[in-house]
């Protein structure tokens, strides 16, 4: 029954993989998904100049062309569109969002419809201005979950092509207003709403060149944007004393929408080269690279010791994995992860003896590692047979996962064992070499215990040799506890030195915050369904979070 319940419980909790879109491609789906916004005030306008008369000819052929544009991205944005250059996210998430907002769509162009058909009638218009601030509302929602599909590094990037995108639905939503008051519809409401969204825009428009941390916004430092808001805000300061003098005059009015229309015109600009600034991104990425390829050249020996170290903790993630898809826990997406740990930890095997420039590795010229990379070759193959059955098999298969619980330590301790051998294998090094080699094998070690909890922890509470594995457990508590305060005050008998770099001592603060947090749900024997679900959520971050400390161990200059 415990295992029933462990087995249910944790496949509502693991986190489903999404399909992630590049850089480039979730720069275009904000860009367009935020153009959506400002269509939905564009396509209200629109359609009440038409009902004022204004330029009625010219604003129906703009309705039709905003009407089919905000069709053809919502559909785009749900499926895909070549022409568009949109590729879908495939995010259930973002997926429901953008269904919401067709159900909305679907009621809204209905209307549109009856203007561009001549139909329109009172309650046409009712319906516009009713309609039209909710499918806004939700068409903004579908933007911060696509800026929110952003990686870490890129999420300011994804900002500001969000709010600089906003940018242009606020002038057109400042259109509308102005023209909704001019034709008395609820004067109060939208005289107050137009007033919050001047704000807003003004608001942006300085976050957008200056930062602003409320915005999440850290100014652009890149000049053609620079320019181009520039001239955004000279435009805007020539429209704002309009406003209240337009409403009243009608020739005015029509001046200060036209004038509206060329700041959409200019601020769709600066969206442009926000979004093509990626690119640039994408430069930087490149030079780090090239950076970072040179830093391995001058410490092949740490890059080797990570890869190697690394081998260790895939030991662990395969067996955790198996054990997880074995207990029919999230199948789909752990066969697919367990797929790719297995490819890797085969494609890195074969790398240490053959060499594999993709990651870095030259073939080893040691006779004696050599040797001992076959041996380990043979151990890994039964190994490698049996995870791909589990991958393979549609039902649980109990004799594959019975292999890989009894023979996954004894592949990690030989995976191990061809840590220490690159390690010996460097025999003319001063104490500090010494020291660094130590601290990447003792911080890559880390990574491997949090897998080794998290495999020992679910055997024990599923009642798998419940007593041996407990035991094992509270040996690997202990290692990962005493390795991080080793490497964050240093070690004597391990020749580990205490960091001096800040972004090292930083990184490892980070990780003893959590492991702060998790260690004494790892050590209690009861676990409570909150208690559980913290480790089920927090133990991937913790494994993320002790990575980028062993990237820094390899990477950082002066330790």
């Amino acid at each position: 029954m415990k295992r029933k319940f462990l087995t249910v419980f944790i496949a509502m909790l693991l986190p489903i993989m999404a399909y992630a879109l590049s850089t480039k491609e979730l720069a275009v789906s904000i860009n367009l998904a935020g153009k959506q916004r400002m269509l939905s005030q564009k396509m209200t306008k629109e359609a009440f100049l038409v009902k004022a008369g204004i330029d009625k000819a010219e604003n129906l052929k703009k309705l039709q062309k905003s009407r089919d544009l905000f069709h053809k991205t919502l559909n785009g944005l749900m499926k895909g569109d070549s022409d568009l250059k949109l590729k879908a996210c495939k995010d259930s998430k973002v997926q429901k969002q953008l269904k919401i907002v067709k159900k909305l769509w679907k009621n809204f162009d209905i209307n549109v419809q009856k203007v561009l058909n001549g139909k329109a009638s009172k309650d046409t218009y009712e319906q516009l201005q009713l309609r039209n601030l909710a499918l806004l509302k939700e068409m903004n929602s579908a933007v911060s979950m696509y800026v929110g599909q952003s990686k870490e590094g890129a999420s300011k990037r994804a900002q500001a092509i969000n709010l600089s995108g906003k940018e242009r639905m606020l002038t057109q939503k400042m259109a509308k207003d102005l023209l909704l008051i001019s034709q008395n519809f609820n004067i109060e409401k939208n005289s107050k709403d137009l007033k919050k969204t001047w704000q807003l825009f003004e608001k942006i428009l300085v976050g957008l060149q200056k930062g602003d941390k409320s915005l999440n916004l850290e100014g652009t430092k890149l000049p053609k944007i620079k320019k181009q808001l520039k001239v955004g805000e000279k435009l805007w300061r020539e429209i704002k004393p309009t406003f209240q003098k337009s409403i009243k005059d009608k020739k005015l009015l029509n001046h200060t929408i036209s004038k509206l229309d060329t700041l959409l015109i200019e601020m769709n600009r600066a969206v442009k080269l926000f979004e093509k600034s990626v690119k640039r991104e994408k430069q930087a990425l490149k030079l780090s690279s090239l950076v970072g390829q040179f830093m391995q050249k001058k410490s092949v020996q740490n890059h080797i010791i990570n890869l190697s170290g690394k081998q260790r903790m895939l030991t662990q993630k395969m067996t955790k994995l198996s054990l997880l898809i074995s207990l029919n826990i999230n199948k789909v997406e752990n066969k697919k992860r367990l797929t790719k740990a297995y490819k890797l930890y085969e494609k890195t095997l074969k790398g240490f003896l053959d060499g594999d420039t993709s990651l870095g590795l030259p073939a080893t010229k040691n006779r004696d590692i050599a040797a001992f990379i076959q041996k380990l070759q043979k151990e890994w193959s039964p190994f490698l047979t049996n995870v791909q059955t589990i991958v393979k098999s549609d039902k649980r298969d109990s004799k594959a996962l019975g292999y890989l619980i009894k023979n996954n330590e004894k592949l990690l301790k030989m995976s191990d064992q061809l840590v220490q051998s690159f390690k010996k294998a460097q025999t003319k090094q001063t104490f500090m070499e010494k020291s660094r080699a130590n601290i990447v094998d003792v911080a890559g070690r880390q990574r491997m215990l949090t897998q080794k909890m998290a495999k020992e922890k679910l055997l024990v509470l599923a009642k798998v040799s419940a007593d041996q594995n407990r035991k094992k457990l509270q040996k690997t508590i202990s290692l990962f506890d005493s390795s991080l305060k080793g490497l964050m005050h240093g070690n004597k008998a391990l020749m580990i030195i205490k960091p001096s770099n800040k972004k090292m001592a930083k990184q490892l603060q980070v990780v003893k915050a959590l492991w702060r947090d998790l260690k004494p749900l790892y050590e209690k024997k009861k676990l409570k369904e909150k208690e559980l679900a913290k480790i089920i959520d927090e133990n991937p971050i913790l494994l993320a979070q002790m990575h980028k400390a062993v990237l820094l161990s390899v990477d950082v200059a002066d330790y």
